[in-house]
């Protein structure tokens, strides 16, 4: 029954004619790309209806508090929900539509006559989607689903001529958008009031980031697909760290992944560390840092546009899957200091104190980013407005034929 109510949706959804309508979907919490598209387009006159959706009432509840165009997905909600995707010309996505719609097939199938549009969450060095299908089980539910899911997209946006390929293998796209992402303009900008919805922080850790005495070093250990036994994901190696950055008398902010960690307050735990919860919205506050230190997070990409230095994680072969972190699938540029557990130490205190690789950061950026960062909005909204008036236009388009 299941799978003849997909159908229907689906082939409903191709067939429906479209409204001037844009669905932007996200996180389970307000926050990426999608988020600071969707704020844009609040903020500009443009020719068709955005609304968030979302399955979190947290977080509707919150849009609506501060009067933005938003619809709670829920059982409660669902007549309304159908009808809501049948008739939209476009869907916005910057994650994994299976994640946004919590795997919901008859959903997902609403969407079928919509133009799908994946701006994604960042540049990786980890395989995606279709690229997995040779390393993971495709027979298994719980694979094949996000793969379908993701993979329906008309188009996927990529930031460089570089990361083309890699996008257009890990989508099946034939068609590529050439943009900037909309979360790295408050890189470079100062954010709006309704950029900071999803960005909130207590008092303390605000004056903390915004203390310009002292120098500020965020953490970030990514997702790994499996358990891992990465250094990076040790109690023993965080209190080294924290120790290090004691002994050199700045602060350090530590920020899990989402799908690391779901709890967990921000606060700060002693006098020059803070934990920041997994959840929280960064991006406005990520040039008040002087480095980052990662694992091997596609956040580091972006924070090339700070400038600032960057330590990611030595791997040596057998460490870890053999299929990522693949540095392969990105420019050839050691713009990063490499660290171990032995070399921490020396690495923190030499790109603090004697960076030597500024010119190899902005080589890097420069192949990775090729628009410019602070109209990513502007030129994604055109692109959105031609998007919808063609499939507004092909719905209402028939031919008569005479006999």
């Amino acid at each position: 029954m299941v799978n003849e109510l997909c159908f229907r949706l689906s082939s409903i959804s191709k067939k429906n004619g479209k409204k001037n309508i844009v669905l932007f979907f996200g996180r389970e919490h307000f926050s990426d790309n999608t988020k600071y598209l969707f704020l844009h387009t609040q903020s500009k006159e443009c020719d068709f209806e955005a609304i968030w959706c979302s399955t979190e009432k947290p977080l509707i509840e919150s849009l609506r508090k501060n009067n933005l165009p938003c619809h709670l997905i829920s059982n409660e909600t669902t007549s309304e929900t159908v009808k809501l995707f049948l008739s939209a010309a476009v869907a916005v996505f910057s994650v994994n539509p299976s994640q946004s719609l919590n795997g919901s097939e008859e959903l997902f199938s609403c969407l079928q006559g919509a133009k799908q549009i994946q701006l994604w969450h960042g540049v990786s060095v980890k395989h995606l989607l279709l690229k997995l299908v040779p390393h993971l089980d495709v027979l298994s539910y719980d694979f094949r689903r996000p793969v379908d899911f993701a993979s329906r997209a008309d188009c996927v946006l990529s930031t460089s001529s570089y990361l083309d390929n890699f996008f257009h293998e890990s989508f099946g796209c034939q068609r590529i958008i050439r943009s900037g992402y909309p979360r790295n303009e408050v890189i470079v900008r100062e954010p709006t009031p309704a950029e900071l919805i999803g960005c909130e922080l207590p008092t303390n850790v605000v004056n903390a980031l915004n203390n310009k005495n002292r120098r500020k070093i965020l953490f970030v250990p990514t997702w790994q697909r499996t358990g891992s036994k990465l250094v990076t994901n040790s109690s023993e190696f965080v209190l080294q760290l924290i120790q290090y950055c004691k002994l050199l008398d700045v602060d350090i902010f530590i920020k899990n992944h989402p799908l690391n960690v779901q709890s967990g307050d921000t606060k700060a735990l002693a006098e020059n560390v803070f934990f920041i919860n997994a959840n929280a919205d960064l991006y406005p506050y990520l040039n008040k840092f002087d480095m980052l230190i990662t694992d091997y997070s596609s956040i580091m990409f972006d924070f090339l546009i700070t400038e600032k230095p960057i330590l990611k994680l030595e791997l040596t072969l057998g460490e870890h899957r053999s299929f990522e972190p693949d540095y392969s699938l990105v420019p050839d540029i050691d713009f990063a200091y490499n660290y171990n557990q032995k070399t921490l130490a020396s690495l923190l205190s030499e790109a603090l104190f004697n960076d030597t690789k500024q010119a190899l950061r902005k080589e890097m950026a420069d192949m990775l980013f090729q628009t410019s960062v602070a109209d990513a909005c502007g030129s994604l909204v055109k692109y959105l407005e031609r998007e919808v008036k063609a499939c507004v236009s092909a719905s209402n388009q028939f031919t008569v034929e005479h006999c």
